[in-house]
């Protein structure tokens, strides 16, 4: 995960990049950005982010 501290102005476009990125590259393949506990609205806490993985 990104640590809080990395989240900075480009956050919101990089997360717009990962979901364009994602929805070309089929569904065989996710886009997530994670951070430790604090997060942008697209990204996804660690914790959040090892459920998601533990139900696919």
């Amino acid at each position: 995960p990104k640590g809080d501290h990395l989240d900075n102005k480009e956050t919101v476009a990089k997360i717009k990049l990962g979901r364009a990125w994602a929805n070309k590259a089929g569904d065989r393949y996710k886009y997530f950005m994670v951070f430790d506990k604090n997060k942008r609205e697209g990204s996804y806490t660690l914790g959040e982010v090892i459920e998601l993985i533990s139900k696919i």
